[in-house]
């Protein structure tokens, strides 16, 4: 799997950052204590997490690649398509986590308050 691609700022939040050590074990402890499951890419550079199924709120996914001792890190929402198809199509298939504005605001809000503790502890930018 490759590094990130540019995306849409409105589509996904994307923090990148030098780090030091071994981020896998600090992204790894977090994953388990924040209920954040590898669904791609586990034991490569490139590994994306998620955290629900949709029945509730949206799937909070998150997608962290390290190339030398640059990581990136890209977060957003991904509602269901029958959650898309009861708001007329209205929410997008990927919403950034960045606060403002009001649609979805609550897996947003949710997403971004349980990424941005892994993001300091791997001395990254927030999500703001």
């Amino acid at each position: 799997m490759s590094a990130l691609a540019t995306v849409d700022p409105k589509k996904r939040s994307s923090v990148s950052g030098q780090v030091s050590g071994d981020p896998w074990s600090v992204i790894d402890a977090w994953s388990k204590t924040s209920g954040y499951n590898v669904i791609e890419g586990a034991g490569t550079p490139t590994r994306t997490y998620q955290k629900g199924s949709g029945l509730l709120v949206a799937p909070m996914k998150v997608m962290f690649s390290l190339s030398g001792t640059a990581m990136s890190v890209q977060a957003w929402v991904a509602p269901t398509f029958l959650a898309r198809l009861f708001a007329l199509f209205l929410i997008p298939d990927e919403m950034h986590v960045n606060s403002g504005g009001f649609k979805m605001v609550l897996p947003r809000n949710m997403a971004r308050n349980a990424i941005n503790p892994v993001l300091g502890q791997l001395g990254l930018p927030q999500i703001p």
